[in-house]
């Protein structure tokens, strides 16, 4: 079972827009016409019911979204990039663990689509910079590059009921006396090597059971195969907790498991148990069972003793566990972090930066220097129309506040200028 995996969304880039003006028969000096440039495509992600595995994203290790197309004459706005939709299985907890992440979560319980990674918006064409003192603009803007996004993807199964306890204790068995389930069976630990579903039906009511591979001491922490499968537990209500009669020291085995779920999740040592004890139809057992019954009757959980190859106690079990859930609605708490909706760079962001390096004054400005990418600064006229942008976005006062000095160097990008 592929279960947990990692890959790269890049979300597309905006548009550039145009530096155009109207060129007709009779309007030789037409107004700016430039359009606006496309924003980039979304990436989202989405639930799907019949997806049960992570294996269709195993060898796609990169998602690209559609980049939008740069704007054109005649108020041309450019087209938007096409969005991309990553299908996972019900259940699916994503990680960001880019380098700039803010250990961002988001859980995937429906179909809805879900916003991971934000397309860049579209740079504005000259049109838009036209003012009552500027008939002529030469200004244009870049688009703004999409978000870049490293994603774990972990797939949790989201069954009602889910079967733990050390290896050969009979879980396979169970779930296959009780679904229509077929795992493989046999007399020597660890025979699953993977969770295995089953649907356990009564009358007109049913409920997900889910074996979990065999726990032991350290499972936690990697030992076995516990750490790669727990995390299945922890989208079910009800746990079995499942115990082979004929250990000599069931007591313990009970405590060693539950100890194993407290270090690895608080959540899941929460969650209500039924203790089953299993092979009850073995003489050491229901001795075993005798010895121990006043301290597991302590524990204060249901306590049911049955035999999986004779199918014996099952009903019981059964019937118990179905009146548990219908008082335990299924309520998953999703946390959908807006960090994973934070746009990197936003058109609408005026913000200015100004620091001394090496004696240059250096500004930052998102704004400001994707007018200046696309601009020709060796125009006269483009740099005025420049600098009445700066001083829109406060770039003058800025500077005054950092303590710039007629004669200082003010570097923006590659481009350098003289204070005055």
């Amino acid at each position: 079972m592929i279960d947990l995996i990692t890959i790269k969304c890049i979300a597309g880039s905006g548009g550039n827009g145009c530096i155009s003006f109207r060129r007709e028969k009779f309007a030789p000096k037409g107004g700016p016409d430039g359009g606006d440039g496309g924003s980039g495509g979304d990436i989202y992600f989405v639930g799907d019911p019949s997806l049960n595995t992570l294996l269709h994203l195993k060898y796609q290790a990169i998602f690209n979204a559609g980049s939008g197309k740069h704007g054109g004459g005649n108020n041309k706005q450019g087209r938007t990039g096409h969005d991309t939709y990553v299908r996972v299985p019900l259940g699916t907890v994503i990680n960001d663990i880019s380098d700039d992440g803010e250990d961002a979560k988001l859980d995937i319980l429906d179909d809805i689509p879900v916003l991971v990674c934000r397309g860049g918006t579209g740079g504005r064409g000259n049109s838009r910079f036209t003012s009552a003192t500027n008939q002529v603009p030469l200004l244009g803007e870049k688009g703004v590059g999409g978000e870049t996004r490293t994603l774990k993807i972990e797939m949790k199964l989201m069954g009602d009921v889910g079967i733990i306890g050390m290896p050969n204790a009979g879980k396979s068995t169970l779930v296959s006396v009780c679904s229509a389930a077929k795992p493989k069976i046999a007399d020597y630990p660890f025979t699953t090597l993977q969770p295995v579903l089953g649907v356990v039906q009564r009358k007109y009511e049913d409920f997900l059971l889910v074996e979990i591979p065999g726990l032991i001491e350290g499972a936690h922490s990697g030992v076995g195969l516990g750490i790669d499968f727990l995390r299945h537990a922890e989208r079910t209500r009800v746990l079995w907790h499942l115990v082979d009669g004929i250990d000599d020291d069931i007591l313990k085995r009970v405590k060693s498991i539950n100890a194993e779920l407290t270090s690895f999740s608080t959540t899941l040592s929460s969650k209500p148990q039924i203790i089953v004890i299993n092979k009850m139809d073995v003489t050491d057992a229901r001795e075993n069972f005798e010895k121990y019954k006043r301290e597991l009757g302590e524990l204060g959980v249901p306590l049911f003793q049955i035999s999986g190859v004779a199918r014996v106690g099952l009903q019981p079990l059964i019937n118990k566990t179905f009146e548990m859930l219908l008082e335990m609605p299924r309520e998953i708490d999703g946390t959908k972090n807006k960090a994973l909706q934070k746009i990197q760079t936003n058109i609408h962001r005026a913000s200015v930066q100004v620091s001394r390096v090496e004696g240059v004054y250096e500004i930052e400005s998102p704004r400001a220097e994707r007018i200046l990418g696309m601009i020709n600064m060796k125009d006269p006229r483009v740099r005025l129309q420049f600098w009445r942008e700066l001083v829109k976005l406060g770039v003058d006062k800025a500077l005054v506040k950092a303590g710039v000095q007629p004669g200082d160097s003010v570097r923006m990008g590659k481009f350098e200028l003289e204070w005055e």
